[in-house]
C-alpha cells in the first residue's frame, strides 16, 4: 500500500466485516513532536490475545476470498520502517484500536493519499452506520460525522454525483485549511 489512506480504507474494511457498528478514525499531526498518529477504532467482534498476534502474520486471514492477510502487518511494517510505532489494542466482544505512529518528516513515512476519496467511499458502505473521521493538527479539529452529514442532505442518496463532489470538496478542504496548504 502506497499512502495512509488505503491503510485507512483496509483497515476500515476489517471493522466493518468485525460487525462493527460505530468506527472512528482519527489521523493527528503534532508538528513539535514530529508524529503523524493514525488511530482506528471499533465496535465489533474483537479478537483475543492468540488472535491478536495471528492477525499480524501476512499468511494467516480470516477471509475466505484470499490466503493471505496483508492490512495489519502492512501498517505494522510502515510504521516500523519509518521508526515509528504499531500497537493493537483488542478484547473479544468489545472492539479493536489500531494505531500507527509516523515521524512526519521521514523519508519512509507513507503520504496522506486522497483521504477525502477514501471518507467518502467508506461513508456510501451500505454496512456503515455510526461513523465518525477527525482530523487534529495541534490544538484544531476537524470532524465529519456521517450522520451530520445525512442529516443536512435530508435525503439525497450519498451516491448522487453532486453530493460525492460535496462530501470530497468538503472533507479536502477542511483538512487543507489545518494543514497550512493543499492535501
Amino acid at each position: 500500500m502506497k499512502d495512509l489512506s488505503l491503510f485507512v480504507l483496509d483497515l476500515a474494511e476489517n471493522a466493518i466485516a468485525a460487525h462493527a457498528s460505530r468506527i472512528e478514525i482519527r489521523i493527528e499531526e503534532n508538528r513539535e513532536a514530529n508524529r503523524l498518529t493514525l488511530q482506528i477504532r471499533d465496535n465489533g467482534c474483537g479478537m483475543d490475545e492468540s488472535m491478536c498476534r495471528r492477525a499480524l502474520d501476512p499468511f494467516f486471514t480470516t477471509k475466505t476470498t484470499r490466503k493471505i492477510g496483508l492490512g495489519l502487518p502492512f501498517v505494522k511494517m510502515a510504521a516500523e520502517l519509518a521508526e515509528g510505532c504499531f500497537r493493537l489494542d483488542s478484547e473479544s466482544g468489545k472492539g479493536t484500536i489500531v494505531t500507527a505512529e509516523f515521524p512526519i518528516d521521514h523519508l519512509n513515512t507513507p503520504p496522506l493519499g486522497d483521504l477525502p476519496a477514501t471518507i467518502y467511499t467508506l461513508s456510501t458502505h451500505q454496512e456503515m452506520h455510526e461513523f465518525t473521521f477527525y482530523y487534529v493538527v495541534g490544538s484544531d479539529r476537524f470532524e465529519y460525522d456521517l450522520d451530520q452529514i445525512k442529516s443536512i442532505l435530508d435525503g439525497l442518496p450519498l451516491t448522487r454525483g453532486d453530493v460525492m463532489k460535496f462530501i470530497t470538496e468538503y472533507i479536502r478542504e477542511h483538512i487543507d485549511h489545518l494543514r497550512g496548504g493543499k492535501l
